[in-house]
């Protein structure tokens, strides 16, 4: 992935969320030219439209260069989708800055409305990557929805809390010696440390519902030292003050409380068993 790549190609590809917001801008200024005049009953300003196509072209295979970047070999749905959508409303603009130099209007006005359509699109598959489903919630709510969506990734395999007694709250008996990581971590991590490391959002190269991605670890090396949990970030950064730049999660997000913290604790210092 960017840890890979040249620092310069790195860089290129955390501009992406810079470069992106050009087309966002360039496409509605170039309908507002084209379209603009018609409701006037005057001609369109080609000499403008061309010369915003020819920006929008350009800074529209940039967004979709770095995109491609920054996505890297990244999977998962959400991913999978934003990119698709990124190519096509990058061709969409490749092929606006050909099309503003023909005489006929129409097969303009049709890629400029795909390309519309394609923006939105993209975005919201962008925006659910970034914040989740908190806008389709959101509209579930102002339209009398009675289910939203969940904001957060699925869990791979929901878990029953235990309670104190070592029962879950379906009455099912725990073991209360039982060290393993689907008895102490995993509802933790899905609680507080899954919707920002996923497979459609790995923030920091971080990978937390597969075993596979626990065990390699993020960006800065490994999150988990078996039998040390006072060397596993997973569990120091949790014990950090909320207020400390190295704190896990950010101070915005869902913390975890201090029985989930001692159960990653017991579950790294018993092994961090799978």
């Amino acid at each position: 992935m960017l840890a890979d790549k040249s620092p310069w190609v790195e860089a290129f590809g955390l501009a992406h969320p810079m470069l992106l917001h050009a087309p966002l801008g360039l496409l509605p200024a170039i309908a507002l030219f084209e379209f603009g005049p018609l409701l006037l009953r005057r001609e369109p300003q080609r000499g403008a439209v061309q010369a915003l196509a020819v920006l929008n072209g350009l800074a529209g295979a940039l967004a979709m260069a770095s995109g491609l970047v920054l996505g890297g070999s990244r999977s998962g749905e959400l991913v999978t989708e934003h990119k698709v959508g990124g190519i096509v409303l990058g061709g969409l603009c490749l092929l606006l800055m050909v099309l503003s130099f023909r005489s006929g209007r129409l097969p303009l006005r049709l890629a400029l409305l795909g390309a519309l359509g394609t923006m939105f699109y993209t975005g919201h598959k962008g925006g659910e990557i970034t914040h989740g489903k908190q806008l389709e919630n959101s509209l579930r709510r102002l339209f009398g929805a009675s289910q939203p969506a969940s904001e957060e990734p699925r869990p791979t395999k929901p878990l029953q809390p235990a309670a104190a007694d070592g029962t879950t709250a379906n009455g099912a008996a725990t073991a209360a010696t039982a060290t393993d990581f689907a008895t102490l971590a995993q509802s933790v991590l899905e609680r507080v440390c899954v919707a920002c490391h996923n497979p459609d959002k790995v923030k920091g190269e971080l990978l937390l519902t597969t075993r596979e991605g626990i065990e390699k670890g993020g960006e800065n090396g490994a999150i988990v030292v078996a039998g040390k949990p006072d060397e596993s970030p997973l569990v120091t950064r949790c014990e950090l003050p909320a207020d400390h730049d190295d704190h896990m999660p950010p101070k915005d997000k869902k913390q975890p409380t201090a029985a989930e913290i001692a159960a990653l604790r017991r579950w790294v210092q018993e092994g961090a068993k799978f």
